[in-house]
């Protein structure tokens, strides 16, 4: 995995699945919205694990999908902006 933005890692899972790792649910559904709305690039599932202090979700894409393109596309969002989230929860 590859931390790209703060709370949030891009890799591939064992089956070579694009997946993201996020660690709050408030900034999840902010990744969601923004790679669904913005950039048409939608997960296929999702898994959740309770932790201190939230969720970590982790996105699964479709095997079509490379990391390289999750990556640029989150490469439009501001660390700044993705903190703010962030930080409405924590």
């Amino acid at each position: 995995m590859k931390q790209i933005l703060p709370y949030i890692s891009v890799g591939l899972d064992e089956g070579n699945r694009c997946v993201i790792v996020v660690e709050d649910y408030e900034l999840f559904d902010f990744i969601e919205d923004f790679l669904g709305e913005e950039c048409d690039l939608a997960y296929e599932y999702r898994i959740s694990k309770e932790r201190p202090g939230g969720e970590i979700i982790t996105m699964f894409f479709p095997l079509g999908v490379a990391p390289e393109i999750i990556e640029a596309s989150l490469a439009n969002l501001s660390p700044a902006e993705v903190e703010r989230v962030y930080k409405l929860n924590n």
